[in-house]
């Protein structure tokens, strides 16, 4: 496995919006699928309250069908198995009840039972977005929340609980992305060269966000990085 090459086969990505995973971690996405990894995505709002490129739906209804529909044609492209839409609030993540957030990621972590789990850093991501910085607090709080059978018992109704191994942090070198924040530093890197035509294809799934594109086009580089952040004794 490219993130683990001592650990298990599976791996659960946890992202704010539609197109985090394209924009982040989609070279790795790819990669890991190709060496037989199982690969899942967690992706907590439908996007529906950001900018979109020109012809997109104005209505948020809409938007929002529209973008899962876009999310799930880009995860066939890079080749994830599972995608989690729970459907929270887009701009707004932050103001929903945390357990709500927190006992929906716990449920997915013990379905897809991942030895790895990846997310965005507590800066947001070089944009320091609201909900990036959320998604990163409430993935890393379930983290370490689903193995206890005492928490979020709620979820135990979808599985057993279940103790993912390590906890990823997607990072970047300074000023690498162009960015506006300094992410952690760099633990590793995953070579992605080869799967810079697929991050690209993935992205143009996201049709609704074409308006990002010089944007998209900086984050197309030969490695992704990452940030060890958590490590649990006894993680599968």
């Amino acid at each position: 496995m490219p993130i683990e090459p001592s650990g298990g086969r599976s791996l659960l990505a946890a992202f704010a919006h539609p197109d985090d995973e394209s924009f982040a971690i989609a070279g790795t996405l790819a990669r890991c699928a190709a060496e037989g990894v199982r690969t899942a995505l967690f992706v907590a709002t439908d996007g529906d309250a950001g900018r979109v490129a020109a012809g997109a739906p104005a209505d948020p209804a809409t938007l929002a069908r529209t973008r899962r529909v876009e999310l799930l044609r880009a995860a066939a492209v890079l080749g994830v198995a599972r995608v989690f839409l729970p459907g929270f609030r887009d701009g707004a993540l932050e103001a929903e009840r945390p357990d709500a957030v927190i006992g929906a990621l716990v449920a997915a972590i013990r379905i897809v039972r991942p030895s790895v789990m990846i997310t965005f850093g507590p800066e947001g991501a070089p944009n320091a977005h609201a909900d990036h910085r959320a998604i990163s607090r409430l993935a890393t709080a379930a983290f370490f929340a689903a193995g206890n059978p005492t928490l979020h018992r709620e979820a135990a109704a979808h599985a057993a609980p279940f103790t993912p191994r390590r906890l990823y942090y997607c990072t970047w070198e300074p000023g690498e992305l162009g960015g506006r924040t300094e992410g952690m530093p760099v633990t590793r890197r995953i070579e992605v060269g080869g799967y810079r035509a697929v991050k690209r294809l993935a992205f143009d799934q996201h049709r609704t966000q074409q308006q990002h594109r010089a944007e998209f086009e900086r984050a197309v580089v030969p490695h992704e990085s990452y940030f060890l952040a958590a490590e649990q004794l006894g993680g599968a």
